[in-house]
């Protein structure tokens, strides 16, 4: 069974549903204190600016900054969200259940 979430008007599914990359995305939430929430939201941003309402394949997982990053800057959170998907354009008579 595909699950779905939708946030910001864009939809979000862990599965490959089988349509058309408009373009693969890798974003990196801008602090250590970043939530899902804003992750998702600058994930559906990119996304709708590829003409996309949908990121399949998505993916987040929590992952540490370069140690040379931190050393030439006073950084204290050292490691930060980062989400991955495929983005396409989902018919909107895509059967969702």
């Amino acid at each position: 069974m595909v699950r779905f979430t939708e946030f910001n008007g864009v939809t979000f599914t862990e599965a490959n549903l089988g349509l058309e990359s408009l373009g693969e995305i890798v974003v990196r939430s801008r602090g250590q204190n970043s939530s899902l929430r804003d992750l998702k939201q600058e994930m559906a941003e990119e996304a709708k600016s590829l003409g996309g309402n949908c990121i399949m394949s998505f993916q987040y997982s929590q992952r540490a900054d370069s140690p040379l990053k931190n050393v030439f800057s006073l950084k204290w959170d050292s490691e930060r969200l980062v989400g991955t998907g495929d983005v396409v354009s989902l018919p909107e008579n895509y059967d969702r259940s």
